[in-house]
């Protein structure tokens, strides 16, 4: 006898868990399948949230939307799962000149803005190395990407909606309601690989990704670093023991190369410039940001039947995730519309 459950879930990252919870929420039954060692993008994902670009000072799409619903939602993620893993903390932009400092005291008292700056040029960090000043973020964070998949990993286990094994998209049987998968029937299956399915590897197949391959170093230094996150081109991201997470480059090819020394080197020498002491890297990994040629999520319904696509937010889906798995949420639970700018169809 087949088990019932209204949604299959396929993958189990940071937008897999997400959706999964946002289900469990208003009612569905869910049964996730994923192979946690082999998770491409979450598995070494800063978890950073932040509504605007630094880099152009400029919001992210539908940033007031996200911010507002991701304040939501992981807390009561850790009430669900009795763990800690969303940390507010300061996101803090070094200036490289003046002009960068004249541009955050406009934008300051533009309405779209003032919700996430501070109003005020702060000094630097000790131990930071920069000739101009700062400008600190609010409303920012890091989700502990590996402590909130752990989580929710073993809450769903214990609801039996969980299952360690690669799911196998051939062997998926679909009919005028719904699908079987070997000793299951859902409503539909919903793919959230992420890398995976941006790579092309044992996944659905959907075109209009275009993946990023980015690598992090995590670093000893000589003297702690403040309880914040601070950007100045490269990321450097505060941990526990003096330790500070650096990145995350990019690059558009060399997915299977693994971590590679000349971006280690590059993450080395932007420690050397920024930092007023010594330094030791520990650790160095990559990974690959799931990002779509017009850098809009999917999330909507595949060309195959009963099967839709919750993914493609690149670095972003520790902001985006949640309110975009409301999005769909209410769509099957409620019919109402999808965001057209993201149905994965404008790429067919």
């Amino acid at each position: 006898m087949k088990k019932h459950f209204d949604y299959i879930v396929v993958g189990g990252g940071i937008s897999g868990c997400v959706l999964s919870y946002t289900l469990m929420k208003y009612g569905a039954s869910v049964l996730m399948f994923d192979l946690p060692k082999e998770n491409k993008s979450s598995a070494v994902a800063a978890g950073l949230w932040n509504p605007v670009v630094l880099k152009r000072m400029k919001k992210v799409w539908m940033a007031d939307e996200m911010m507002a619903e991701l304040h939501t939602v992981y807390p009561d993620m850790e009430r669900w799962t009795g763990s800690e893993f969303f940390d507010p903390i300061a996101i803090r932009r070094v200036f490289h000149n003046a002009g960068e400092q004249n541009t955050w005291i406009e934008l300051c008292d533009a309405p779209a803005f003032s919700p996430y700056l501070e109003d005020s040029i702060s000094p630097l960090p000790e131990g930071v190395v920069g000739a101009f000043e700062s400008g600190q973020m609010k409303g920012t964070g890091r989700l502990n990407v590996l402590g909130f998949m752990e989580a929710m990993h073993a809450a769903l286990r214990k609801e039996e909606s969980f299952r360690e094994e690669r799911f196998d998209w051939n062997a998926v049987v679909r009919d005028s309601e719904g699908v079987d998968y070997k000793d299951v029937r859902a409503h539909a299956v919903i793919s959230c690989e992420g890398a995976q399915m941006a790579l092309g590897k044992e996944s659905l197949a959907q075109d209009g990704f275009s993946p990023v391959k980015g690598e992090v170093i995590r670093v000893k230094l000589d003297k702690p670093l403040k309880n914040e996150c601070i950007h100045q081109k490269h990321f450097m991201l505060s941990e526990e023991n003096m330790e500070v997470t650096v990145g995350a480059t990019y690059a558009w090819d060399g997915f299977d190369k693994g971590p590679t020394k000349e971006k280690k080197q590059e993450l080395e020498e932007h420690v050397s410039k920024v930092w007023k002491g010594s330094s030791k890297t520990l650790d160095h990994k990559c990974g690959v940001r799931p990002a779509t040629k017009d850098r809009r999520p999917l999330v909507g319904p595949h060309s195959l039947a009963h099967t839709w696509i919750f993914g493609g937010m690149g670095s972003r889906a520790v902001l985006m995730a949640p309110y975009l798995a409301k999005v769909l949420v209410e769509h099957f639970m409620y019919g109402t519309e999808l965001i057209e700018e993201c149905l994965p169809k404008r790429f067919h």
